[in-house]
């Protein structure tokens, strides 16, 4: 669960703007509101942003698709990292994007957080907040980290910080090297689902799978909703069934082959 976002120096958003799921003192409907009695505070179930035409939604929407996009899949060597700072100041388009984040997972609130250009991640930090304190598990800063000296796996650690490459979140490349330090805050951006005005739902798919786990939830709830809809099936079609022109389809292949 999230419960924080911020992002600084971001497309539209020139000055630091954050998202909370923090609940308020409002009472109605407290029932629904989740309490976390670890850290004796409460989170919200839902959240919606309210705006009007170019007011920055769609440009919130894509900074959690950036922060998902560069820890799950990385960045590859030499390559620029696919920020999109303000625009509409040339100085403030040389300044790192800032990124700070508090998610629950695993009944622990984390704080990531990290700056970065098209070329490095500047600072990274991820810090373990505690009922009356925080735990810094590490923190990456000017070519250099210092790691919680506690950790078991210090100067393994270590190691594979060295090896991290400027354009590279270390939170990424520690799991990429099988260390399951923070990989459940890895996996929580992993299986993130994000779906915009602009999304394909591209896991549908699933749904089709008898062995997925939420098949015959699926099943049973199309035949209440009396769709004339009796289930939903795959079937596979051999690709040269496909009815495609031939020079798409031998470029298809081309491509798979290369």
């Amino acid at each position: 669960m999230i419960i924080s976002f911020a992002i600084e120096n971001w497309m539209s958003f020139r000055e630091k703007v954050t998202f909370s799921m923090l609940a308020t003192r409002e009472r109605q409907h407290n029932a629904r509101v989740s309490k976390l009695r670890k850290y004796q505070t409460r989170i919200l179930p839902i959240a919606a942003i309210f705006g009007g035409n170019a007011a920055g939604k769609s440009n919130f929407f894509k900074a959690f698709q950036f922060v998902q996009t560069l820890v799950v899949r990385g960045s590859a060597i030499d390559s620029l990292i696919g920020v999109e700072p303000f625009q509409l100041n040339e100085h403030e388009s040389e300044k790192p994007t800032r990124i700070i984040l508090e998610l629950l997972v695993d009944e622990n609130i984390y704080e990531f957080s990290f700056s970065v250009t098209r070329t490095i991640v500047a600072d990274e930090k991820l810090v373990l907040i505690k009922k009356a304190s925080e735990k810094v598990l590490y923190e990456r800063s000017a070519g250099e980290i210092n790691i919680d000296p506690s950790s078991s796996d210090h100067e393994f650690l270590e190691f594979v910080f060295r090896g991290t490459r400027d354009n590279q979140l270390f939170l990424t490349n520690s799991v990429s090297q099988n260390l399951d330090n923070f990989r459940p805050i890895y996996n929580w951006f992993k299986n993130l689902q994000l779906i915009g005005p602009d999304s394909a739902f591209n896991v549908i798919e699933l749904y089709f799978d008898e062995n997925y786990p939420h098949y015959n939830t699926l099943q049973g709830a199309l035949q209440q909703l009396d769709l004339g809809i009796s289930r939903l099936a795959g079937e596979k079609v051999p690709f040269d069934n496909i009815p495609l022109p031939d020079e798409i389809k031998e470029s298809i292949t081309d491509v798979n082959l290369n």
